[in-house]
């Protein structure tokens, strides 16, 4: 441990996140993402119905086609989301790569392993100890050839997805309000952004579809808020889910602490049902252990919140910053 630091030498290597000055005095990062998300929330959403019968008229027979509405709604939000990023780069929000976290340099590699380690062994711990008092059993008749196409997917998943909320959530939308605010401004409210888009509800197709279906499908889904017994205790264990990335991304000056541990539970998320199975037992406290989808149980909010505990004293204390290359750059 080096003289000043309190904080264990693997995670000491990069300058915390701080302000950055923007290049054009006149924008205003708040407002500039809240225009940023309308523009995703509002325009996905009028996208979908287009798209939707693009579909049906290209490929009736195909499976494309044959996709629920919502998800077609789902897919247009992240499109336009992607889409903006353009848009918002020339506003000058973000100037480049570096500005949103995703700079490589000599810690890069060791974060992301000691991110993919944490998220796995975090969520492991609640898997076994539900194992261990015969909530769950585990479920192990499952072939080789089904096990390697379930890593490869949920592998696949956890890159992808942990690499574009990473980007959306901390990248964007942390990164804009921390350069207007304090960090516990910009964490809080980059976290419950995070926590309640997870929370969309799964309503019935649309008897038809037409150019304001979308807006109406959305409202459906925005309505699974409105109910707390389906909301809580998720919604409080992803929001610090998302604090706890926040503060990664704040303390290490990049995203890839946060993309590894990302990574790691969304690979939990994805293999939970699929390793071990629900053993009827009357009496069992549901509210304690949660269901299938891991997130939703006391005992998982209970283990991401001594997780976070760990992470913030990790890395409290003193750094050595470093002189990291674009990611274009990267050797």
């Amino acid at each position: 441990m080096l003289p000043g630091s309190d904080s264990p030498p693997f995670l000491l290597s990069q300058a915390p996140m701080t302000r950055p000055s923007i290049p054009n005095s006149q924008t205003n990062p708040a407002w500039v993402l809240c225009g940023y998300l309308v523009a995703v929330f509002v325009g996905g959403a009028l996208l979908a119905p287009g798209v939707w019968t693009l579909a049906q008229h290209l490929g009736p027979n195909t499976s494309l086609a044959a996709q629920p509405f919502r998800r077609y709604v789902d897919r247009c939000l992240l499109g336009v989301a992607l889409l903006g990023l353009w848009p918002m780069a020339r506003s000058g929000l973000f100037p480049g790569w570096r500005s949103v976290g995703l700079i490589w340099g000599r810690p890069a590699r060791r974060h992301l392993l000691i991110g993919l380690t944490g998220g796995m062994v975090s969520l492991a711990v609640v898997a076994l100890l539900s194992l261990g008092f015969g909530v769950r059993t585990w479920d192990s008749g499952h072939s080789w050839g089904l096990l390697l196409s379930h890593a490869v997917r949920a592998l696949g998943a956890a890159i992808a997805v942990s690499f574009i909320e990473e980007l959306l959530f901390r990248g964007i939308v942390f990164g804009s309000l921390r350069r207007q605010f304090s960090f516990a401004a910009a964490a809080l409210s980059s976290a419950a952004l995070y926590a309640l888009v997870h929370f969309f509800r799964r309503p019935e197709a649309p008897d038809s579809v037409g150019a304001w279906t979308g807006l109406e499908m959305l409202g459906r889904m925005l309505s699974g808020l409105s109910q707390p017994a389906q909301v809580f205790p998720g919604i409080l264990t992803l929001g610090a889910i998302g604090w706890l990335l926040a503060w990664c991304r704040e303390r290490t000056g990049a995203l890839w602490l946060a993309l590894g541990l990302h990574a790691g539970w969304i690979f939990w998320f994805k293999s939970y049902t699929l390793f071990t199975t629900t053993v009827a037992r009357p009496g069992t406290p549901s509210w304690w252990w949660g269901s299938a989808r891991l997130h939703d149980g006391w005992l998982t909010f209970a283990v991401i919140a001594i997780t976070t505990a760990f992470f913030v004293g990790a890395l409290r204390g003193h750094r050595h910053p470093v002189t990291p290359s674009p990611l274009g750059n990267a050797p």
